[in-house]
């Protein structure tokens, strides 16, 4: 089970680099397959969820290379 509390706050702060959709999947501490797509033209830059029926969203927001929001959708 996604401790969601925990996946935020790894989230939070966390900067941009090459491997960043693999750094996002790593801080989700989740058995289950993680997706990370990046979106355009929406207030977050990202999304990543369990590929699990009905799992939490979590959107994330980057400015400056550096993750400065995150939320559950």
């Amino acid at each position: 089970m996604l401790n969601m509390e925990k996946t935020l706050k790894n989230l939070m702060g966390m900067k941009v680099t090459d491997d960043f959709e693999n750094d996002v999947i790593c801080a989700f501490e989740s058995d289950e397959e993680i997706l990370v797509s990046k979106q355009r033209g929406r207030n977050e830059d990202y999304q990543a969820y369990e590929n699990l029926e009905d799992a939490p969203i979590v959107c994330i927001k980057i400015e400056d290379n550096t993750v400065t929001e995150v939320w559950e959708a």
